[in-house]
């Protein structure tokens, strides 16, 4: 049986401070280098470098690991030189106003296009009026104006000699003040005579009833002709406004088609197509173009809308969206209330970061996606179809606007970051995200310990220093932060990579540097600066210290009992985690019913803990009753425990507390036991080891150290030590001690100072041994149901 305790080397891994080639971290040269991360480095630089669709990149790791700050490094260090970036423009659509263009061009050639089309229109304002009202066009149109008034003339006089034939004349009748009518009247001694004056005439006896029916014949007759004519002229009319138009248009076309005609050169297709299109809407509105104020310009649809102006740049766009939602990543599209109803209109839309970051690359943490309704949806939607469709934002409808712009392809790399939880969710549960993001990029939360790796550390350390004015570490300091950074990731052979905790250290040694009136920061500083958090956060913990040691929870930390065993448990809070012992226990009989979970029966185990429970029957069935069935109903139970257990790393104290009952020898409660052990009887290693024991030292130091207490930990655990200075202490004066256990043959001797008893030739255990003892107690057990005929 070995039961000799770890010495205090093994406890705690001690960085030398001629680790480091430094006295102070001033003296370090400042660098930005990338440490520990080689594996992320070559994932990102692949994700960034490949330009083919869906090869989008998705950063996962322990937040504060460098994963934002790789991605940046990287982008500076890669050629993101710009050839195929674009400028975007929307402009009115003459044909349909509810669907503005996207016309894109080549970067900086938006911004002169937008140029060119404002030059133009201030040309057509001044040259339209100007050409309109020359003396060629007064000229031609009043010689279009004479032709017509002609014709007309020749319509009129006609009807007019053939009415001074009969008598009559064509007359203006007023009908209104300053309103006239064209009517046929008779004509007597020069002057025109009404049909009223007529009348009046045959009354007084001037002409007959006969004459005054020829009148209204002939006027009958005559007013059909004059309505007639009256028609044509307004036809003439018409036709001549018609020439008119045609002389307007003739007459300035060429100097419309000269001013628009820059806005054709250089550009493609479809810039020409809307070009044309302008010239037309300007042709065929000319009177409305001729007339401008700031009431009303008509020129405001062709105002060019430049969303995405990529002239003064010369690398790829690199975005990084701090606020993402629906109107920061897609745009949107501006209203305005006129009449009591919302506008919008082309001039409008406006980009978001997606289009900005067309061609290049753009940054989201993917949580804060992910929690706002339909963003991640809309985003897949817009990486799978490589193209932004333009809305209004407005998800109640309260402002409802009908347009709808064309939608505008993009080529942008986007990167997300976030946690390999939340990661594996998309994954598992978003049939397009692993064709969307075919790139993982995973950073490490710790790296291997040599003397590089060391030197690696100092270096990021002095950096942090240097770029946030701290002051600086001395060698003694290093060594103690890098003696935490091991205790962060539980391994000794490994440091952390999580610097943005450690420098939360280094920033709060600093400030106890600065108080203390230092310009150095000192191991001391840093020591301080590790307890006062721990301090800060271990009110949950000093609760708990409180209730064992006023007898609420009962814990025995001196003396022997039988089937009870102190067990050790981590309780974890947001940013804290700490050990505290728990009573186990057992109690056995004879029957059938195995071993009873009280957890499990009051359903307060998880499925690992349960699997412990039957591996420890497994081990009985294979070191006991080979030869005689195995009859016992055992019952094992966590004493004051209320809430919720998982894991197996008490299986081997559950264990323990069995074979104390079976064998009928009581345990040391100055150990307490943590360990997962597998069906041979070999301890496995389990996590929380420093917190565990330290855990238990508490409440032994509180309640005074023996030199009889301890803990025992599996041997798999020994390389997970980084226990504190209190322990230590105590280790090195011999007031409390560490077993590594490799069996639980081993870990029952310790507990019961008996020792376990290798199994003999025959089959058998020695007689006064743990394990003949519980061999002993088994088969009585199977006897006495035999004899009372038990049966479940």
């Amino acid at each position: 049986m070995n039961s000799e305790p770890l010495i205090p080397e093994e406890l705690r891994w001690t960085c030398p401070e001629t680790r480091f080639d430094f006295e102070k971290t001033s003296d370090i040269e400042p660098t930005d280098k990338i440490v520990g991360q080689e594996r992320a480095q070559r994932a990102v630089r692949l994700g960034l470098e490949i330009p083919s669709i869906g090869y989008n990149m998705f950063v996962t790791g322990v937040s504060g690991t460098g994963r934002e700050t790789t991605v940046k490094r990287i982008l500076d260090a890669i050629d993101t030189t710009a050839e195929d970036l674009k400028d975007i423009c929307y402009v009115h659509n003459m044909e349909d106003s509810r669907h503005p263009l996207a016309l894109e061009f080549k970067a900086g050639a938006g911004k002169r296009f937008v140029s060119d089309v404002n030059e133009c229109i201030e040309l057509l304002k001044t040259n339209i009026p100007a050409v309109l009202n020359s003396e060629r066009m007064a000229l031609e149109k009043r010689s279009l104006v004479s032709e017509f008034e002609q014709i007309k003339k020749e319509v009129m006089q006609h009807l007019e000699e053939e009415a001074k034939k009969h008598g009559f004349g064509i007359v203006n009748v007023p009908i209104a003040p300053g309103k006239f009518r064209p009517d046929v009247l008779p004509v007597m001694e020069d002057k025109p005579v009404s049909f009223d004056k007529l009348e009046k005439m045959v009354q007084a006896g001037e002409i007959t009833e006969e004459k005054l029916e020829e009148y209204r014949k002939i006027h009958e007759r005559l007013f059909g002709k004059l309505a007639e004519a009256y028609r044509e002229t307004k036809k003439i009319d018409v036709d001549l406004q018609n020439r008119l138009r045609e002389l307007h248009r003739r007459i300035v076309e060429p100097t419309i088609d000269g001013i628009l005609s820059r806005l054709k050169e250089g550009y493609d297709r479809k810039v020409q197509e809307y070009v044309d299109a302008m010239r037309k809407a300007i042709l065929e509105n000319l009177e409305a173009f001729l007339e401008v104020s700031e009431e009303s310009n008509p020129y405001t649809i062709f105002s060019p809308n430049l969303i995405v102006n990529n002239a003064d740049r010369e690398t790829k766009p690199i975005i990084m969206e701090q606020f993402p939602d629906h109107v920061s990543l897609f745009g949107t599209i501006d209203r305005v209330i006129v009449d009591n109803r919302a506008y919008s209109d082309h001039t409008m839309i406006r980009a978001g970061s997606i289009l900005k970051a067309n061609g290049g690359y753009l940054i989201l943490e993917a949580l804060d996606v992910v929690r706002q309704p339909l963003l991640w949806q809309t985003l897949i939607q817009t990486l799978r179809n490589q193209t932004v469709v333009m809305r209004p934002h407005d998800p109640l409808s309260l402002l409802p606007v009908k347009i709808q712009p064309e939608a505008v392809s993009i080529n942008v790399k986007v990167v997300m970051i976030g946690s390999s939880y939340l990661y594996s969710l998309l994954a598992q549960h978003d049939p397009e995200f692993g064709l969307l993001f075919r790139i993982r990029a995973d950073f490490d939360d710790r790296m291997p310990m040599d003397e590089k790796t060391l030197s690696d550390f100092a270096d990021v350390i002095a950096n942090i220093c240097h770029n946030e004015k701290l002051p600086p570490l001395d060698r003694a300091a290093m060594a103690a932060l890098a003696e935490q950074a091991v205790r962060i990731t539980g391994r000794r052979d490994k440091l952390s990579l999580e610097f943005s905790r450690l420098a939360d250290f280094v920033r709060q040694a600093a400030h106890w540097a600065r108080s203390e009136d230092g310009g150095l920061v000192t191991a001391e500083n840093i020591r301080k600066a590790i307890e006062e958090k721990r301090y800060r956060l271990q009110l949950p913990e000093e609760r708990a210290m409180d209730l064992i040691l006023s007898g609420g929870i009962m814990i025995d930390t001196e003396g022997t009992e039988l089937g009870q065993v102190n067990g050790l448990a981590v309780y974890s809070t947001v940013d804290y985690s700490f050990g505290m012992p728990v009573r186990i226990t057992a109690q056995v009989s004879a029957g059938r019913e195995g071993i009873i979970d009280v957890e499990r029966e009051a359903e307060l185990s998880g499925a690992i803990h349960t699997k412990g429970i039957q591996i420890i029957a497994g081990y009985l069935r294979g070191h006991y009753a080979q030869d005689y069935p195995l009859s016992l109903t055992a019952s094992i139970c966590f004493e004051q425990s209320y809430g919720g257990i998982d894991g197996d790393s008490a299986s081997s104290t559950e264990l323990y507390a069995l074979l104390s009952a079976l064998s009928g020898l009581p345990v040391r409660q100055g150990l307490a036991v943590t360990g997962s052990v597998n069906q041979i009887g070999e301890l496995q290693a389990i996590g929380g080891v420093n917190e565990k024991i330290e855990g238990f030292f508490k409440v032994c130091s509180k309640r005074g150290l023996t030199g009889e207490q301890g803990v025992m930990i599996p041997v798999a655990n020994k390389h997970n030590l980084q226990l504190s200075f209190e322990v230590l202490d105590a280790v090195k004066e011999g007031k409390f001690h560490v077993y590594s256990i490799a069996t639980i043959d081993e870990g029952i001797g310790l507990l019961t100072e008996k020792p376990a008893g290798d199994l003999l030739p025959d089959g058998s255990y020695p007689t006064d041994t743990v394990n003949g003892l519980v061999d002993r107690r088994l088969r009585h057990m199977a006897e006495t149901l035999k004899s009372f005929k038990y049966s479940g």
